[in-house]
């Protein structure tokens, strides 16, 4: 592969579709909230906690959705950070709030950071793996509730809009690539534009 084609693979536009895809199977997951639930008994202390069986998997996806959409900014802002082959360090990162707060063009970045933080708090543990690297790093499963997700669906409408406007004007990348796009229809649950 060739430092060009692996700049389209990586350009804005590409993070754009992936955040979409994502959030499209997690939306469609969410769906199926309330058909079935796990119930965990502590005989210890007699406690139980249940959950949704599709709460993980749905957290899980939307957290990437996020985090390839804070991504979609990032190299837009950034080009230099996929050329010459690779990724820049500075997408190397799962953390969400700090990839946001790197960006200049992320709507609600303060609004947002709250909901950021739920995910990312979620995919640095127990929505990724069954534990962190360590006890001290580890969060028990926190549940997917509508409040939370409406904030996800705000968020990530906000990010649609403003990529779509973004990605409209003509954008150049490393290694000669450039280019603009024509996005019409919905996308990361925004409504198409006008």
């Amino acid at each position: 592969m060739t430092n060009e084609e692996f700049v389209e693979l990586a350009c804005p536009h590409s993070w754009f579709l992936v955040a979409d895809d994502l959030h499209g199977q997690a939306s469609e997951l969410r769906k199926s909230f309330g058909q079935g639930h796990l119930t965990h008994h502590d005989h210890r202390s007699g406690t139980k906690a249940s959950w949704d069986n599709t709460n993980r998997s749905t957290f899980l996806l939307a957290s990437f959705a996020l985090e390839n959409a804070i991504k979609a900014f990032l190299v837009y802002e950034n080009p230099g950070w996929i050329s010459n082959g690779k990724l820049s360090k500075f997408l190397k990162s799962h953390k969400l709030t700090d990839l946001a707060e790197k960006s200049t063009n992320i709507p609600y970045k303060i609004k947002g950071r709250a909901t950021l933080k739920a995910f990312e708090d979620g995919n640095e543990s127990w929505a990724r793996y069954p534990c962190a690297l360590s006890k001290e790093t580890s969060a028990k499963p926190s549940t997917l509730d509508e409040g939370l997700w409406d904030k996800y669906e705000w968020l990530m409408a906000a990010y649609g809009r403003r990529l779509t406007k973004l990605l409209s004007v003509y954008w150049r990348g490393p290694h000669g690539f450039a280019g603009n796009y024509e996005i019409k229809g919905s996308f990361l649950g925004a409504p198409p534009q006008a």
